[in-house]
């Protein structure tokens, strides 16, 4: 289900695990890096970030 950008969560799912970086794979999606982490953190997807460091999924409550 598209979220209010019209933007589904496999499409972020793919383009994060796409690029190496979340700058590159928010330029892919044409929105700005906080947006993309954002988007990443609503959805408990792990960013190119995240995966480098070998962070875990840091999920809200909210």
């Amino acid at each position: 289900m598209p979220n209010e950008r019209g933007m589904e969560r496999e499409r972020i799912e793919r383009v994060a695990r796409m690029y190496s970086t979340n700058d590159l794979a928010s330029k892919a999606l044409g929105i700005t890096a906080r947006s993309f982490s954002r988007l990443c953190r609503k959805h408990g997807i792990e960013t190119p970030y995240a995966r480098r460091r070998g962070g875990a999924v840091i999920a809200t409550m909210g």
